[in-house]
């Protein structure tokens, strides 16, 4: 089997850094984008699985993993940009998303803006918000996360161990954690910004412009559930499929369940 981690780099220059992408596999580009706070790391098991159906381009969002941190602070409209640059980057003329969280909302803007170049999407817990939904979410969720007061001159995440992690998920993977402390500790200030742009996004209102075929998949426990209907209404003809199996840190279907996520994906791009 193929690895997540084996593959073609690409180091896309751009005027605010570099972009890392790495392509596995081979046939028709399906472009992985995932939420904030992490990186491409999060694909491996499910590229593991699709890389030999496709050619699977997982990108780092400017700010996490391997790509250059931008000397301004970004949109999502300018995180969907890079996407966009990505594509011509890669010579891709058209192709199909696959977005996890805030990555689903860029694959919104992309389909929305830029319909010839997006073939299919799939979207992993798709947060399906207007501005005063999301102003909401921002204000009872994101905010209270941020305690850490000490280190840039507003509150973001604080630091833990990977003892504190393991008291609180004793099902959690080492090498996993290990991942996101990476990325943690590089963009803790970069990420709070980022879920503040998220939120302030009407994915909505940006959603009623999908005419794309898409899937959207929600894991068991994602507290994104509370929008599945509406995002099933909102987007037209989309087809809306529930994963078992996916909690705690794995709550998202791509982590909790790759089998079953990638076996959902495979089939609907096929068609």
């Amino acid at each position: 089997m193929a690895t997540a981690l084996m593959g073609v780099e690409h180091n896309i220059y751009r005027a605010d850094g570099k972009v890392y992408v790495n392509r596995v596999g081979g046939g028709d580009p399906v472009l992985f984008i995932h939420g904030v706070g992490s990186s491409g790391w999060t694909w491996k098991e499910v590229i593991d699985r699709l890389s030999p159906h496709f050619a699977c381009y997982n990108v780092d969002l400017p700010g996490f993993g391997n790509s250059d941190m931008p000397a301004r602070q970004y949109d999502v409209d300018d995180f969907a940009d890079a996407m966009l640059d990505v594509l011509d980057a890669i010579g891709a003329e058209q192709a199909s998303i696959v977005g996890d969280h805030t990555g689903a909302i860029l694959g919104v803007i992309l389909a929305g803006k830029y319909p010839k170049r997006v073939k299919r999407l799939v979207f992993d817990g798709l947060p399906f918000w207007n501005v005063e939904r999301g102003k909401v979410i921002w204000e009872k969720f994101f905010l209270p996360q941020f305690t850490d007061t000490t280190s840039y001159h507003i509150p973001v995440d604080p630091l833990t161990t990977w003892e504190e992690e393991k008291a609180k998920n004793p099902a959690l993977d080492k090498e996993d954690w290990e991942k996101r402390d990476e990325v943690h500790r590089r963009s803790r200030l970069w990420g709070r910004m980022s879920h503040e742009s998220a939120t302030a996004f009407d994915v909505e209102a940006a959603s009623a412009k999908i005419s794309q075929p898409t899937l959207l998949i929600y894991g068991e426990h994602d507290a994104l559930r509370r929008g599945e209907q509406r995002a099933n209404e909102g987007i037209k003809g989309s087809v809306l499929k529930v994963i078992p199996g996916s909690e705690g840190a794995h709550a998202t279907a791509h982590s909790g369940n790759p089998d079953g996520f990638a076996e959902e994906v495979k089939t609907f791009l096929q068609q």
